[in-house]
């Protein structure tokens, strides 16, 4: 944010903000039934109402203000994350879990969800889905627990569209179970009905846009490309790469199943969003699989939600090493770390891409895309879009960003950088304070 962040409010941003939100939040015409209304299949209830809430105490719309709350609720999730997957250990344990997420999560892997103020939307998915996980996934749950679970499924639910995907997750390690215990019986319902409940309001608050049908995957062959490419992050070029990446994770589960060991302290959660994550990417594959979205790999913005499984995948092998006796350790160690080198490579080579093609070009001109956007402010010529990459063209449509620069009830309340001459809200000084800016 502090190096390559600007203030220019980026795609969907000027839509649903821009000329829809702000605008008559300010005259007076805003209803708190659009918190609830869908953006294409999603509901993004907490997105709106955090941006509304910053956009009211700050008085003008500032998205470097939404990205330093947006880093805040994702530091929550990853620190959720930390302090269930540490819970067995000892301090320093946890201080290793702690250290070895935060390298994980650390943001240039998935930089459009961090710089675009709009993206708060999957931090929210990810926070109030893991706490639904993690509540309502326990072989035995208290009543508080178990209202507290639905209470985050629901939240999920308003928060992104991957919410829909909690109780399927829910419901497959309910299966799972019954497996192991080789028999559906009253356990197996009584695991599943929080799941079925969240799974029926999910259907009712379901979405079709008829609009996004090109998108979908058609045949096969770009569901499971798609597919693939998402199961096989980071080696998004290599789709059978999938199979090598998540064996760990297909391994305990199986050996489950089989009856050939059973679930250590902790393991269920990691299953559940382990589990999670590849419905999540199955999801990927068919609504955007018939695009050209996954054609040179994964788009970024989907990143958050497939870092999931190598850290599943990473505790499953810690785990398998842990269960691992006798003439097969030696083995076992080999192959996992053969494995790690695998991920690590294909990590390395993820982030270096991305440095070299976006994060150090823009550290050398942070402002490439405020200079175009004022440009156009001023001279309203969307010419001087024309030949600039898409990462530097605030909107597809110049008219979306035009309605909103002239708009008269934005007088007064549009981004710093579109307005110099006035001064700027308490919560922009106190971001740009905090960033040295």
């Amino acid at each position: 944010m502090a190096r390559i962040g600007t203030d220019i409010p980026f795609q969907d941003e000027w839509d649903v903000e821009g000329r829809l939100t702000f605008p008559a939040w300010r005259d007076g015409t805003w209803h708190a039934s659009s918190l609830w209304h869908a953006h294409n299949e999603h509901r993004i209830f907490w997105t709106r109402s955090l941006d509304l809430a910053l956009f009211s105490a700050n008085g003008q719309w500032d998205p470097l203000v939404e990205l330093a709350a947006s880093a805040l609720v994702r530091a929550a999730a990853a620190a959720v994350l930390a302090a269930i997957l540490g819970a067995g250990f000892g301090r320093g344990g946890r201080v290793l879990v702690a250290a070895g997420l935060g390298f994980i999560f650390l943001p240039h892997v998935a930089w459009q969800n961090a710089l675009w103020g709009f993206q708060s939307q999957v931090y929210f998915a990810l926070l109030f889905s893991l706490l639904a996980l993690a509540w309502l996934g326990r072989a035995t749950r208290s009543p508080r627990q178990l209202a507290a679970g639905l209470v985050a499924g629901v939240a999920a639910l308003f928060a992104m569209g991957s919410g829909a995907l909690v109780p399927v997750a829910l419901l497959g390690l309910a299966l799972v179970r019954a497996a192991e215990r080789r028999r559906f019986d009253g356990a197996f319902w009584q695991e599943s009905a929080p799941a079925l409940a969240l799974l029926a309001l999910a259907l009712v608050l379901r979405v079709d846009v008829p609009g996004n049908a090109t998108l979908h995957a058609h045949t096969a062959g770009e569901f499971f490309n798609a597919l693939g490419r998402a199961l096989a992050w980071p080696h998004t070029a290599m789709p059978a790469a999938a199979l090598v990446l998540n064996l760990p994770l297909l391994i305990v589960v199986a050996a489950r199943v089989a009856g050939r060991r059973r679930p250590a302290e902790g393991e269920d959660f990691v299953v559940l969003f382990g589990g999670w994550a590849v419905v999540a990417a199955g999801a990927m594959a068919w609504s955007r699989g018939g695009g050209h979205e996954f054609d040179a790999g994964v788009t970024i913005r989907y990143v958050d939600f497939l870092l999931l499984l190598p850290i599943a995948n990473v505790w499953c092998v810690a785990q398998l090493l842990r269960e691992a006796k006798g003439p097969r350790w030696q083995l076992v160690r080999m192959i996992a770390a053969a494995w790690a080198v695998f991920l690590l490579a294909g990590w390395l080579g993820v982030s270096a891409q991305i440095m070299r093609g976006f994060i150090l070009p823009r550290m050398r001109d942070r402002d490439a895309p405020v200079r175009l956007a004022v440009a156009f402010q001023q001279s309203g010529d969307a010419r001087v879009f024309a030949g600039q990459p898409p990462i530097l063209t605030p909107h597809p449509n110049p008219e979306s960003v035009r309605s909103v620069l002239q708009d008269p009830r934005m007088r007064g309340a549009l981004p710093p950088s579109f307005q110099p001459g006035e001064r700027m809200g308490p919560l922009s000084r106190a971001v740009r304070w905090l960033l040295g800016r």
